[in-house]
Parts: structure tokens; sequence; C-alpha cells
């Protein structure tokens, strides 16, 4: 009895449902990719505030020093400008300027489709005293999406302890609802 002997390859029926499969798939994961993206980034953002405020803090302990956290201006003053970089500095004299010009640490953080403000009432920066403690009025940041439909937004308040903390807007509404009833917005 002969032996058959088959081809190897694909037929063109094959290789069509093949390529029809890979580009479904592929739909999916860009769009799945986008969502990855855009969740790393805003980790990743809270993820350099919460350290700078606790290298910060943690200063101010150490050092027993007065410590100013703002966005500094071309003149090297604290500004309400949260899309600029944020600077770290001593500020024993408590004028919003770093001692001796010397910035202890500067975060300059990629927000891409989001954009940073401050709740500070209008000072724009925040301080810690000697004991690692808020000095003068806490305050808080708001992490904001500029398409609510693809990045969530974050309230990031700094307490009297000066510990700095996260809450998120979980259902996407735009809207976060603190403990005592306030509503906050973008």
């Amino acid at each position: 009895m002969p032996k058959l002997k088959y081809q190897a390859g694909f037929s063109l029926l094959e290789l069509v449902i093949t390529i029809v499969i890979l580009a479904i798939a592929a739909g999916f994961t860009s769009q799945a990719w986008g969502w990855w993206i855009s969740k790393t980034r805003h980790r990743v953002i809270l993820e350099n505030y919460y350290t700078l405020f606790a290298f910060a803090r943690w200063t101010a302990a150490s050092r027993e020093k007065l410590v100013t956290v703002c966005p500094l201006s071309e003149k090297g003053r604290c500004l309400d400008d949260w899309q600029l970089p944020v600077s770290v500095f001593l500020d024993s004299d408590n004028d919003k300027t770093p001692d001796g010009g010397q910035i202890l640490k500067q975060l300059t953080v990629d927000l891409g489709s989001y954009r940073m403000r401050s709740r500070t009432a209008g000072r724009g920066y925040f301080q810690f005293n000697s004991k690692g403690m808020t000095h003068g009025a806490m305050g808080s940041l708001l992490l904001c999406p500029q398409d609510p439909k693809n990045g969530m937004m974050s309230y990031m308040p700094v307490n009297i302890a000066g510990r700095f903390r996260v809450e998120h807007d979980e259902d996407g509404d735009g809207i976060i609802r603190l403990a005592w009833g306030s509503k906050l917005n973008c």
C-alpha cells in the first residue's frame, strides 16, 4: 500500500482566519493597554507626591526645622501653580523661600492627561514644623483628569499630624464625598 505524502503549510482559508482572530485580539488588547497606561500613570503620580511629602515631614522632624513644600517661581518664591516642579526646602525664617537658596528635593512629574490643584486657601504651600506636624493651616491637593472618562480624580489631604493620604472618586461620577459631607469636584 502506497504511503500518502502530506504537504506542509497553511491553506489560504486557514491564514485568513488566523489573521482575523489576531486582529480582533489586538483590538481588545489596545483598549486594555490604554486603560492600563492611564491607571499606571495615575498611581505613579500619587506615589511620587506621597514620597515627597514623607521626605518633607521626615526632614522637618529629623533636622528639627521648619520645612516648606511648594512650586517655586523663577525668583525662588512659593507659587500656587502645581503644574510646575515642586520643591522641598528648609525655611527657618518662614519667608517661603529656600534657606541659602538650597532646595533639598525637587519633584518634576509628568502629569500627562492630569492637572494638579491645591486646596490651601490660596497659599499654595505646605509646611511641616520641627515635630513633623503641619505648621499653620492644613491643606490638600486634587489630581484631576482632563478627560473624566479616561482617568480617576484623587484627593490628597495632609492632616494636622503631617500625614499624607489619598482618596479616590471610586464611582467615577467626578465627585469625591468626604466623611463630613463636603463634596469635591474638579
